[in-house]
C-alpha cells in the first residue's frame, strides 16, 4: 500500500479514494484509528496518509506530528473542517501536502494525486 487514508468513514469517502487511486495509480489502506496508522508508517513507510478528523484516538495534526516523527518521508493531508486560513496557521511548518473538504470527492482525490505527483 502507497497510500493510508485513516477515517472511521470509508464509505463516505469512496469517491474521493477512487479519484485519488486512477489520478495517480497508488494502492489504498484504510486505517480505522491514528495508531493503526503510525504502525503502518513504522512498517511500510507509505508515500502518503490522508488523516480524517474525528479518528477515536487522535486529532489530526497531533497524528501529523507523530507521523513526521516515524517517517519524515511521508507526505500527509488532511481532511478538516478549519478554514483554509485557519488552517495554514495551525500547519504552519508541518509539511501537510494540503487540505481537504470534509466530504472530499473524486475531483478532490484527482488533485491531491496531481500535488503528490508533483514533489
Amino acid at each position: 500500500m502507497s497510500v493510508v487514508v485513516a477515517t472511521t468513514r470509508p464509505e463516505a469517502l469512496t469517491g474521493f479514494m477512487d479519484g485519488l487511486t486512477k489520478e495517480s495509480g497508488l494502492d489504498i489502506g484504510v486505517a480505522p484509528t491514528g495508531a493503526v496508522a503510525l504502525e503502518w508508517v513504522a512498517a511500510k513507510a507509505p508515500a502518503l496518509v490522508v488523516i480524517d478528523e474525528g479518528l477515536p484516538d487522535h486529532k489530526p495534526l497531533e497524528l501529523v506530528r507523530e507521523i513526521m516523527m516515524v517517517s519524515a518521508m511521508t507526505l500527509t493531508a488532511v481532511i478538516t473542517a478549519m478554514s483554509e486560513e485557519e488552517f495554514h496557521e495551525e500547519a504552519e511548518g508541518y509539511g501537510v501536502l494540503m487540505p481537504l473538504p470534509m466530504d472530499p470527492a473524486a475531483p478532490d482525490g484527482v488533485e491531491l494525486a496531481k500535488r503528490l505527483s508533483g514533489i
